[in-house]
């Protein structure tokens, strides 16, 4: 169960205020006619809530650059260097005032279960303190696709800390994300043709989507996040498309060409039978020297009669010659 949050609710309850009271000017009251209302949320239904957030924008918006744009040194002291993973993840490892360590994590792009009444930055936030150091604060800037499943997703920190409240940092620290991502966006120098800047649900055309699912017709795209697209057929086949930062996995079925472009072919589950092709689109695309990939995966969670490897395998020979060589 996660343990109390102290001093965390009377910074959220100052983040709300913030948001919901004019500035008052020597020493008078402010008047209710320049009261700013806390904008109304419907988190339970799909969409945008904030413009600046948009999936376009937001995927040329470089996560490492945000983050060093935070000021961590108000907490400790910042390590030299970032620490990206894959696409929309980036960390800074430092200590606080006291040496001990004081572990920061951004994520552009996570799910946000129960986005409460409180504001993070002017979105709809909430925060999670696990009992173990770590505090998660995520602030939400779509709402759920309930037809698919999903929650509402949005930005969050994750923060391990020695203290005893490593939500309250964690909280200051997203608001100040919010905002840099909002007013000062760092550009993102992604090298040319890397899979960052393309929008993972204009890759495959939905005629080739009723096709991989037997036929059957496919839901619009559904809300994966920044760089996954989802389409659900009316008979229970899945198809996901990933974009991805790592090593491709190993696979004992033979490799298939993808227009001159070995495609890992991976029995991921028998039950229910899913199936993924996976190609490497940039090699080196960080300091760990991990590649992007693209990676297509069909669930028959309806067990019809399909085989979903050769179906993943058509999909991924579309997909492959929509995207440019990187």
């Amino acid at each position: 169960m996660p343990r109390p949050v102290t001093l965390i609710a009377a910074l959220l309850t100052a983040l709300t205020a913030f948001a919901t009271a004019g500035c008052a000017a020597d020493g008078k009251s402010t008047s209710a006619r320049r009261t700013v209302e806390v904008p109304k949320f419907d988190v339970d239904k799909p969409g945008l809530l904030d413009p600046a957030f948009a999936p376009d924008r937001l995927r040329g918006v470089d996560v490492c650059a945000t983050l060093q744009a935070v000021d961590l040194g108000r907490f400790g002291t910042p390590a030299p260097a970032l620490t990206p993973d894959g696409f929309g993840t980036c960390s800074n490892f430092m200590k606080d005032r006291n040496g001990k360590p004081f572990n920061v994590t951004l994520y552009f792009d996570e799910g946000v279960s129960d986005p409460g009444a409180n504001r993070i930055g002017g979105l709809p936030g909430t925060v999670y303190d696990n009992g173990s150091g770590s505090c998660f604060a995520s602030a939400a800037y779509t709402g759920a696709d309930t037809k698919n499943f999903d929650e509402p997703r949005g930005l969050e920190i994750q923060l391990s800390s020695a203290q005893a409240d490593a939500c309250s940092p964690a909280v200051q620290i997203l608001a100040d994300a919010v905002d840099i991502v909002r007013t000062k966006p760092p550009v993102s120098p992604r090298a040319s043709g890397g899979l960052g800047g393309f929008d993972p649900c204009e890759i495959l055309d939905q005629a080739a989507i009723r096709d991989a699912a037997m036929g059957a017709s496919a839901d619009s795209a559904g809300g994966e996040g920044l760089y996954a697209c989802k389409w659900m057929a009316d008979n229970s086949v899945a198809v996901t498309l990933r974009f991805e930062v790592g090593s491709l996995k190993s696979s004992p079925l033979p490799p298939v060409d993808l227009a001159g472009v070995p495609g890992i072919v991976v029995p991921t589950s028998a039950d229910p039978p899913t199936c993924a092709v996976q190609w490497e689109h940039r090699k080196n695309a960080n300091a760990k020297g991990e590649s992007e990939f693209v990676q297509i995966e069909i669930m028959n969670m309806g067990r019809i009669p399909m085989d979903p490897c050769a179906n993943a395998t058509k999909l991924a020979q579309q997909a492959r010659a929509k995207l440019p060589t990187a």
